[in-house]
């Protein structure tokens, strides 16, 4: 005989679909979304006893896109209004924005749990030992976007992948799974970080009268990359 079972279970990007037309607040559960999956195989044939895969994930994000908040302090003044010159305009169009363009966060944990036991042919009296094959990984991104001004605009992204040790074998006791746990809520152990940030500056060329027919834009560019030594060196550094 051989035999596969496989069972799935799927929820992709479950959320609240936001209702009315007011603009989106910060707090808004209508930001929030979850998806899970579950896949668990299992097999047997006249040369593996056992041999099963079971694969989790789950994830949770959040993002926020606001509606831009200026505030233009000069732009109403009777004296900005009477003169039309380009000169005034670089007073008059002082503006700034309170809000940020994107808020956005997102958590993904994967865990991977495979065990494997090959048959003992022509003895029943030993039974071979299982190999186990099994993973646990978080992985977190960040991004904010903020146009400070119409003219200075401002983003940054950030990745996180961190791994989560377990101890050796199966979670078949309650010490493994508290381990496991507080591991988890720690956030595991990091591997590897990257982050870039951007901020850009639109010169207002536009409001000189000799170089209103140029545009000049000065961008400014920032990474930063952070991998985690391997388990069997961290003794060098």
């Amino acid at each position: 005989v051989d035999f596969t079972s496989t069972k799935t279970l799927n929820f992709t990007n479950v959320r609240k679909n936001k209702t009315g037309t007011g603009n989106p607040k910060i707090y808004d559960i209508s930001n929030l979304d979850v998806s899970y999956s579950y896949i668990s195989t299992k097999t047997h044939n006249p040369l593996i006893e056992n041999n099963e895969v079971t694969r989790h994930r789950g994830g949770m994000g959040y993002n926020f896109a606001p509606q831009p908040v200026n505030v233009e302090p000069f732009k109403n003044l009777k004296f900005f209004k009477k003169r039309k010159k380009h000169w005034f305009d670089l007073v008059k169009d002082i503006n700034l924005n309170l809000a940020p363009a994107q808020l956005t966060f997102r958590a993904d944990i994967q865990r991977q749990f495979g065990a494997v036991r090959p048959r003992s042919i022509g003895s029943d009296k030993y039974k071979i030992p299982e190999t186990y094959d099994k993973y646990l990984v978080f992985q977190r991104d960040y991004i904010l976007r903020w146009n400070f001004t119409r003219s200075i605009n401002f983003d940054f992204t950030a990745s996180n992948n961190s791994r989560v040790d377990e101890p050796n074998g199966r979670l078949d006791t309650k010490e493994k799974k508290d381990t496991v746990w507080r591991r988890l809520i720690n956030g595991g152990r990091n591997t590897l970080y990257s982050h870039t940030g951007n901020i850009s500056y639109t010169l207002p060329t536009a409001k000189f009268p000799l170089l209103d027919w140029t545009s000049v834009n000065l961008k400014y560019q920032a990474t930063y990359r952070w991998i985690g030594a391997s388990r069997l060196a961290i003794e060098l550094g």
